[in-house]
């Protein structure tokens, strides 16, 4: 009896936490029906063993390895003589239309920034987003003296920066004499989540239990996704830091490693301290 070929399109989909799982499922299985070999030579004499780690180093690999192994068809008298796999286009079409997506809403930051004037007072209050998911609050008149109060920890980029209208943090001192956050006003928190973590706050609220629980394992793994995106999302896209006005500024910026508009301000206080001098003694600066 002559054997008939069904090809057939399967589309699987996991979370996080399912995809571990079956990772783990599938390679317990390939170790305990025997491991693949490969030739450690050209002749062949020589043999070694493909880990299970090796032969399923991820989710695509997994599925392929269960599909394989599944009793059922092997009951069935079904032989599967192929399998091949790869991740959704539509998943991988979606990831790609929010990254660009947040490419564009950089660009239009940055170019914001670029029209911006650093030394224009706003509201007194920055936010900076730092690359790696952190951020901090800065009191400073200007986005320039922000720039200053900030390079004692780090060289910040002007796009990082975010004018607040609302600023209100409760500190506590606790029982170790150390000072504690206890809570943001809820202005101020509105805007923290809005500009610092938007994609986790969305998975926040999507996954928020309504009666007060703790979340569930899939919640969880969908949280430290987002928590994982927030840290990333900026690192890749980087600005490049402002250069210097002057030459002396920009000598100053190579210097101290930090950050044109910052290296200015430096210039621009000692020119200020050296016309005082001057003026004091009665002379004219030269």
């Amino acid at each position: 009896m002559m054997a008939k070929t069904i090809k057939l399109e399967v589309e699987v989909t996991l979370d996080e936490s399912a995809e571990q799982h079956a990772i783990q499922v599938a390679r317990t299985h390939y170790s305990e029906v025997g491991q693949a070999t490969v030739p450690l030579d050209d002749k062949g004499e020589r043999w070694r063993e493909v880990s299970a780690e090796e032969f399923i180093p991820d989710a695509v690999s997994a599925v392929m390895e269960l599909i394989g192994a599944n009793d059922l068809l092997e009951k069935a008298a079904v032989k599967v003589t192929a399998v091949s796999g790869r991740e959704s286009r539509r998943e991988g079409l979606r990831q790609q239309e929010t990254r660009e997506t947040e490419l564009q809403e950089a660009s239009s930051h940055a170019r914001e920034c670029a029209e911006a004037d650093l030394d224009a007072f706003e509201t007194g209050v920055y936010l900076c987003r730092w690359p790696n998911g952190d951020f901090s609050l800065v009191a400073a008149n200007t986005r320039r003296e922000a720039l200053v109060e900030l390079d004692e920890w780090d060289a910040a980029h002007p796009c990082q920066l975010f004018p607040l209208e609302s600023c209100m943090v409760d500190f506590r001192l606790n029982d170790g004499g150390e000072i504690e956050l206890k809570q943001f006003g809820e202005d101020t928190e509105d805007l923290i989540w809005e500009i610092s973590y938007p994609k986790l706050h969305a998975c926040l609220l999507g996954v928020m239990s309504m009666d007060g629980g703790e979340h569930s394992a899939k919640a969880r793994q969908s949280i430290r996704k987002a928590v994982q995106h927030e840290r990333e999302r900026l690192w890749t896209n980087q600005p490049t830091h402002p250069q210097a006005e002057t030459e002396v500024g920009k000598t100053l910026q190579k210097q101290l490693r930090t950050t044109g508009p910052v290296a200015d301000y430096y210039v621009e206080g000692m020119a200020n301290r050296i016309l005082k001098s001057d003026d004091d003694k009665g002379g004219k600066p030269n």
